[in-house]
């Protein structure tokens, strides 16, 4: 959800079948070993908790995805 709100990729998603061993160990060690790549992530998260504002954020998230899957500009996969 956190990279729908952003608009943009701030986290990586492993889902289903990117979710493998590998994939995870590759991700976890590029976020030890690089200092900048959890920089990114941090500033990104706080991009999106300051979009989403203050308490009530779930709800509001929802309203965004909501929104998004109504508008008929967004793709059906």
């Amino acid at each position: 959800m956190v990279n729908l709100i952003a608009g943009r990729r701030v986290v990586p998603e492993l889902v289903q079948n990117d979710f493998t061993p590998d994939r995870l160990a590759k991700e976890a060690i590029r976020l030890l070993d690089s200092r900048e790549a959890r920089a990114e992530i941090l500033q990104g998260l706080a991009e999106v908790r300051e979009k989403l504002g203050p308490p009530g954020a779930i709800e509001r998230g929802a309203d965004i995805i909501a929104a998004m899957l109504m508008s008929p500009e967004t793709p059906v996969r």
